[in-house]
C-alpha cells in the first residue's frame, strides 16, 4: 500500500529505504558461507539459495542435522530463512516460498505436497497470476490439471516448463556460485573511534566471516591485510603473517592475538571511521585435526605462531632464522632469512647438505680464535684429541676469499667437543666452532 496508507494505519511504523545493491552483497556473503555444506549452490530471484545437499547427508549425519545446523549458523548470522527440501530445485524454491517445512524426498510426495500451494507463491508475473485467479485456478496442483497445450498457449511456454521443472519431467540447470580466490569484507563503524576494544571486536566480525569463507573452501591464508579508514579516506594499513597456521577454526584466533597486539603498540592518527580485511586464499593447507581432548592441533607444532606473535611484539626486523647457502666455507654457509619455517624447506636443504650440518656445530664463534701449540699439537684449556677428519676445504678462490683448510673434530680434557682447522699454507690452528 501506500506509505501514507500505512502510517495512517500504524503512525509508528518504521520506514527503512530499500538498497537492492546490498541485497546481493549479502547474498553473495550467504552463498559462500553454505559453500561449507555443498559445493553446489545457487541463488534465485535474489532472496533465495539453492543448495544441492545429496552428496553431504552422510556427512553432516542426515538431512534433521544439517537443516538444524545451516538454521543455528543463520539465525548467528544475522537472517530469518524458511527451509524447505524436495527432490528438485523448483519444487524446493516453491516450498519454501508457501512455508512448507516438512521435507519432501520422493517426487510422489512432491505431487501431494504442491498440489496445495497457492499460484502466488510461484513469483509468476501478476497479468498470468490474475489470469489464472479468472479462470478459478488457484493451486499448482489446479494448473497441473489444465491441458498442456492450452496452458501453454494461454500463459506462454515459460510456466509450462517450470511446472515441469518442479515435477522432474524437465532439467533445470543452474548457474552456480563461484567462490572467490580472495576474501574481502568490510564494516563500516556506527561512530568514529580510537577504543582499542572496539577495534578488536569489530575486527572480529570480520574475521568470523575469513573463517566462514576458509571453512567453505577448506583453505588457509598466509597473510591478512587490515585497513583501518579515519575521515577524509586517510587509511591504516596493519599486516599480519600468519604463516602456515591461519586456516579454520585455529588461524582466525591466531589474527585476532596478533591484531591486539599490533593495536595496543601503535598510536592510531585520527579516529576510525571503517574497517575492512583481504587476504588472498590458499587451497594447499595441511589438515591437523583435533588431539584427544579435543583441541586444535597445527601442522607445525605451533611454530609459526609463535613466531608470528613475536613479530607482532617486537617487530618484523627483529625476528629472523638461519638457511644454509650453497658453500663450504663455513663463515659463508648461512644466510639471515625472515621466514625460518620457509627457508628451512626449501631446495637447497638437500640431504647432503643435511649431512654436512650434522657433521658441523651450530656454535661458530664470530672470528676463528688462534689455538696454541704444545709439542706441535693444538691445544684449547689442555691438549687437544682429534677425533675425526680431516675435511678439506679449498674455495672463494673466485671471490677474494681464498682458503685452504683442513677441519678436525676435537675433544680437550674437560670432555669438550671442538671443530678446529689447520691452515694448510701457514700450518697455524685455529678453532671455529664448539658442539654442544
Amino acid at each position: 500500500m501506500p506509505v501514507s496508507s500505512a502510517l495512517a494505519l500504524a503512525p509508528d511504523l518504521v520506514i527503512e529505504s530499500r538498497s537492492v545493491p546490498l541485497e546481493a552483497i549479502a547474498l553473495t556473503r550467504l552463498a559462500i558461507w553454505a559453500s561449507q555444506f555443498t559445493p553446489t549452490v545457487s541463488s534465485s530471484a535474489g532472496n533465495a539459495l539453492l543448495l544441492e545437499i545429496q552428496g553431504s547427508l552422510r556427512l553432516f549425519d542426515g538431512f534433521e542435522a544439517l537443516q538444524t545446523r545451516v538454521a543455528e549458523g543463520l539465525v548467528a548470522l544475522g537472517h530469518e530463512a524458511r527451509i524447505a527440501c524436495a527432490p528438485t530445485a523448483r519444487a524446493a524454491l516453491w516450498l519454501a516460498r508457501a512455508s512448507v517445512y516438512r521435507p519432501v524426498r520422493t517426487i510422489v510426495e512432491v505431487r501431494q505436497a504442491l498440489a496445495r500451494i497457492h499460484i502466488r507463491h510461484l513469483e509468476w508475473p501478476e497479468r498470468t497470476v490474475q489470469a489464472l485467479l479468472q479462470m478459478g485456478v488457484t493451486t499448482v496442483g489446479d494448473c497441473v490439471r489444465l491441458p498442456r497445450e492450452g496452458f501453454a498457449r494461454r500463459l506462454g511456454p515459460a510456466c509450462l516448463r517450470q511446472l515441469d521443472q518442479a515435477y522432474g519431467r524437465h532439467p533445470e540447470p543452474r548457474q552456480l556460485h563461484v567462490l572467490p580466490v580472495r576474501f574481502s569484507a568490510e564494516l563500516e563503524l556506527p561512530m568514529e573511534t580510537t577504543v582499542v576494544s572496539v577495534l578488536l571486536d569489530s575486527f572480529n566480525q570480520l574475521f568470523q566471516r575469513l573463517r566462514q569463507s576458509l571453512e567453505s573452501r577448506q583453505a588457509s591464508v598466509r597473510s591478512v591485510r587490515c585497513v583501518l579508514t579515519h575521515p577524509g579516506g586517510q587509511e591504516t594499513d596493519l599486516y599480519l603473517g600468519a604463516g602456515h597456521a591461519a586456516g579454520p577454526p585455529t588461524g582466525t584466533g591466531l589474527l585476532s592475538g596478533l591484531l591486539l597486539l599490533r593495536l595496543e603498540a601503535m598510536t592510531l592518527p585520527a579516529p576510525v571511521t571503517g574497517l575492512a580485511v583481504q587476504a588472498d586464499l590458499d587451497f594447499r593447507q595441511v589438515l591437523a585435526g583435533i588431539d584427544l581432548l579435543g583441541k586444535d592441533l597445527q601442522p607445525d607444532g605451533g611454530l609459526h605462531a609463535l613466531l608470528e606473535r613475536l613479530r607482532a611484539r617486537l617487530g618484523v626486523q627483529s625476528v629472523q632464522g638461519l638457511a644454509l647457502r650453497a658453500e663450504h666455507r663455513p663463515e659463508s654457509a648461512w644466510r639471515a632469512v625472515a621466514d625460518p619455517l620457509a627457508a628451512s624447506g626449501s631446495k637447497g636443504d638437500t640431504s647432503e647438505a643435511c649431512i654436512v650440518v650434522r657433521s658441523r656445530p651450530l656454535w661458530l664463534l664470530p672470528v676463528p680464535e688462534s689455538l696454541g701449540l704444545i709439542n706441535g699439537r693444538p691445544a684449547w684449556h689442555g691438549l687437544l684429541a682429534l677425533e675425526r677428519g680431516p675435511e678439506r676445504i679449498e674455495s672463494g678462490w673466485w671471490d677474494g676469499g681464498d682458503v685452504r683448510r683442513d677441519y678436525y673434530r676435537a675433544s680437550n680434557p674437560q670432555g669438550a667437543m671442538l671443530w678446529v682447522y689447520t691452515d694448510l699454507r701457514t700450518q697455524a690452528w685455529y678453532l671455529q666452532g664448539i658442539f654442544g
